[in-house]
C-alpha cells in the first residue's frame, strides 16, 4: 500500500486572457492650408445645400410696392405719360408691355432709379432668362444715393434674386469645375460682382482662386467678401486671415521671434514697426492683444490669452508656430521624434491651445512611448480641428496605448502566476498562487478605469472572470489538498504493511472517515473543479478500501490456515484417542469459519486466497471426523 503519486491538482482548461495591442498609427499629415481640400469639401457641401433650397414657385408680393410707385416723389422731371402708363402696366401685370415703356424711358432717361427698379422687377416676374440681368440692373443701384423707402425695395428685390439664382450658379459651377475651372471660375466670379453679399460664393471663388495659386487674387476676393457678404460672413472671414497668413508671417517674423524669446515689449515694438498695409488687421491685432496681456501680467509663466473665437486663435497661433509645426512634422517623417519633441515642447509651453502642435506633440509621443496622459490631452485638443484628419486615429491609438500600459502588466502577472504551478501543485504553492491573484482581483476597479476603449474593457473582463474562476479553483484544491495530506498521513501509518487484523480494522475506519470527507467536499465545492480533483482522490481512497478489505479477508484466511495447521500438528504428536472429540470440534469450528468467510467476503477475496480458503474447507471435509 502507498500513498499520493503525482498532481493533486490540475487547473481547468479555460480560454486565454489576452493582452493588448497598441493600435498601429502611421504619421502621414503634413498641414498646410489645404486648400484644394477645403475647396472640394465646401463645394460639396454649397452643393448640397443648392440642391436641398430648390426655388419656390412664390414670387416676391410686391404689389403694394407698385400701388404705391405712383405716391413716391421720385421723378427727376414733371410726370411722363410713358412712366406712367409702365408703372399702371407694372401694376395690373402687364409686364411685357410695362418693359417695352421702360426701355424707351431709360433711353431717354438712362439713370433714372424709379425706371431702372421698375424694369428689373418686371424681368423678375416674367421669371425667364433675364433674371441675371435683373440683378444685373439693380447691382449699381445698391451703391447709389436713394430715397430710403426705394432703397428698401431694391434691397428687398436683390434679395429675392440672389435667394433664387445663387444655387443655380453654385450648381453651374459644381457641373463645369472638373471639366474646365477656368471657365467655371470666370463664371462664378462674373456673378459674385453682381452679387458680392453672397460670404458662400465669396468662399468657394476664394478657395477656387487659392488653388490656382493666385493667392493674392484669393486674398483680395476673401476680404472684399468678408466686408460686403450678409450670408456666411464668418467663415469667408475666416478664410481671408488665414489667407494673409502666408503673407504676413515675414513680415511679422522679428516679431513673433520676441515673443518666442519672451520679450513681449521688444515683441510689440516690432509690430509698431510693421507697414500699415500688414499691421492693421484682425490676426495681427489679435496678437498684439496677446502681449499686451503678457505685459500687464508679468508674473506668467506663459503668455495669458485673451477670450478669443476658437478660428482666431488658431490664426493668431499660426503666425506665431506654423512654421515650427512644419519643421516637427518634417523631423517626423525624417525619424528624428526627439529632435521634433523637443522642438514643439517648447512652443507649446507659450501656446498650449494651439490644436495642429497638440497634434503633432501627441504623434511625437506615441512614437516616443513616453507620457500618455499628456499625449491623450494633446490628441483630444486636436480633435477639436476638423481640418485635422488624422487626430481621431491618433486619439485611438493613444488610448488604445493608455489602457495597455495598465492592463498588460497585470495581465502578464496572472500568466505568471498559473506558470508558478505548472509543475505541479502543493499546498505551499497553492497558498502562494491564492496571494497573487487576490492582489491581482484587488487590481481590477483600477483596471477598468483605465480601460479607454471597448477592447480594452472586455480584456478587463475577461482577466476578473478567469481570475475569479481560478480563486474558486485554488479554493477547491486546498480543500482537495488538505484531503490528500489527510490521506497521506493514514497510509504512512502502514507503509511497512499491515501486521493484523486489528490493524487493518484501524485503517478501514480512517479511510471510511476520510471518504465521507470527501463526499462533503465534493458537494459543497466540487463545482468549481468539475468534481475532477475530489473524484481522483475518491477512487484513490476506494481502492485503497478495496485493498484493505483484501488484506483483511487474506489476514483472516491466513489465520483459519494457520489454526489448521497447528490442530495437525498438535494431532501428529500429542492427540491421543480420548482427544478426537475435541480435534472433531476444533475442525468444525474451523470449517464453518472459512465456510462463512467465503460466503461473507467473496468478492474481497484475493483468487490466491479463494482457492487456498477452498482447499483449507476441502481439507476439512476429508478428514473423518
Amino acid at each position: 500500500m502507498t500513498g499520493s503519486e503525482g498532481d493533486r491538482h490540475s487547473f481547468r482548461e479555460i480560454g486565454p486572457v489576452p493582452s493588448l495591442r497598441t493600435p498601429a498609427f502611421e504619421f502621414t499629415e503634413v498641414r498646410g492650408h489645404g486648400e484644394v481640400a477645403e475647396h472640394d469639401r465646401r463645394l460639396e457641401e454649397l452643393a448640397r445645400r443648392a440642391a436641398a433650397e430648390a426655388v419656390s414657385d412664390r414670387l416676391l408680393v410686391l404689389t403694394p410696392v407698385v400701388g404705391a410707385l405712383a405716391e413716391m416723389s421720385l421723378n427727376l422731371g414733371d410726370d411722363e405719360d410713358l412712366l406712367e402708363d409702365a408703372r399702371a402696366n407694372a401694376q395690373s401685370g402687364a409686364y411685357d408691355l410695362a418693359l417695352e415703356q421702360l426701355s424707351e424711358y431709360l433711353r431717354i432717361r438712362p439713370e433714372h432709379q424709379e425706371a431702372r427698379y421698375l424694369r428689373a422687377f418686371c424681368m423678375y416676374r416674367l421669371d425667364g432668362q433675364d433674371q441675371v440681368e435683373a440683378l444685373r440692373i439693380l447691382r449699381p443701384l445698391r451703391d447709389e444715393p436713394m430715397a430710403d423707402e426705394l432703397r428698401e425695395r431694391v434691397r428687398d428685390l436683390r434679395r429675392e434674386l440672389r435667394r433664387r439664382l445663387t444655387p443655380l450658379e453654385i450648381t453651374a459651377y459644381a457641373q463645369t469645375v472638373r471639366s474646365d475651372p477656368h471657365g467655371a471660375l470666370d463664371r462664378a466670379k462674373a456673378f459674385l460682382e453682381l452679387a458680392p453679399e453672397e460670404g458662400s460664393l465669396s468662399h468657394l471663388v476664394a478657395l477656387g482662386q487659392a488653388r490656382d495659386g493666385a493667392l493674392e487674387q484669393a486674398l483680395d476676393t476673401a476680404t472684399r467678401g468678408a466686408a460686403e457678404a450678409d450670408v456666411d460672413k464668418e467663415q469667408v472671414s475666416s478664410l481671408a486671415r488665414r489667407l494673409l497668413l502666408p503673407f504676413l508671417c515675414p513680415v511679422a517674423e522679428p516679431a513673433v521671434t520676441a515673443f518666442k524669446e519672451r520679450d513681449p515689449r521688444r515683441a510689440r515694438a516690432e509690430l509698431s514697426r510693421m507697414a500699415p498695409r500688414w499691421r492693421h488687421n484682425a490676426v495681427v491685432d489679435d496678437f498684439d492683444a496677446i502681449l499686451a496681456l503678457w505685459i500687464a501680467r508679468p508674473n506668467s509663466t506663459s503668455p495669458p490669452m485673451p477670450n478669443l473665437p476658437a478660428d482666431r486663435a488658431e490664426d493668431v497661433y499660426s503666425l506665431i508656430a506654423e512654421s515650427d509645426g512644419q519643421t516637427a512634422a518634417a523631423l517626423m517623417q525624417a525619424g528624428l521624434a526627439h529632435e521634433a519633441e523637443r522642438l514643439l515642447a517648447r512652443v507649446l509651453a507659450l501656446i498650449p491651445g494651439f490644436r495642429w502642435l497638440n497634434f503633432l506633440y501627441a504623434a511625437c509621443l506615441l512614437r516616443l512611448g513616453r507620457d500618455p496622459e499628456r499625449a491623450a490631452t494633446c490628441a483630444e485638443i486636436a480633435r477639436r480641428d476638423p481640418t485635422i484628419t488624422q487626430a481621431g486615429e491618433l486619439l485611438e491609438a493613444i488610448r488604445g496605448w493608455q489602457e495597455a500600459t495598465v492592463i498588460n502588466p497585470a495581465v502578464a502577472e496572472y500568466v505568471a502566476a498559473m506558470k508558478s504551478v505548472s509543475g505541479g501543485v502543493s499546498s505551499g504553492r497553492l497558498a502562494a498562487l491564492r496571494t497573487r491573484l487576490l492582489d491581482l482581483q484587488r487590481e481590477l476597479p483600477t483596471l477598468r478605469g483605465a480601460a479607454r476603449t471597448e477592447r480594452g474593457g472586455q480584456a478587463v473582463q475577461e482577466l476578473g472572470k478567469a481570475i475569479g474562476q481560478r480563486l474558486a479553483e485554488i479554493a477547491d484544491a486546498m480543500v482537495v489538498s488538505e484531503l490528500y495530506d489527510r490521506y497521506d498521513a493514514i497510509m504512512s501509518t502502514v507503509k511497512g504493511g499491515v501486521p493484523d487484523a486489528a490493524a487493518a480494522d484501524r485503517l478501514a475506519r480512517s479511510l471510511d472517515e476520510l471518504a465521507a470527507r470527501i463526499k462533503d467536499g465534493r458537494r459543497g465545492t466540487g463545482k468549481n473543479t468539475g468534481g475532477d480533483s475530489f473524484e481522483e482522490l475518491a477512487k484513490l481512497v476506494s481502492a485503497r478500501r478495496s485493498e484493505v478489505e483484501r488484506v483483511k479477508t487474506g489476514l483472516k484466511v491466513s489465520a483459519l490456515v494457520r489454526r489448521f495447521n497447528e490442530l495437525a500438528e498438535l494431532t501428529a504428536t500429542s492427540f491421543g484417542p480420548r482427544d478426537v472429540y475435541t480435534m472433531r470440534t476444533r475442525l468444525i469450528s474451523i470449517r464453518d469459519d472459512a465456510q462463512k468467510l467465503r460466503r461473507d467476503s467473496k468478492r474481497a477475496l484475493d483468487p490466491r486466497d479463494l482457492e487456498l480458503l477452498d482447499e483449507l474447507i476441502a481439507a476439512i471435509t476429508r478428514t473423518r471426523i
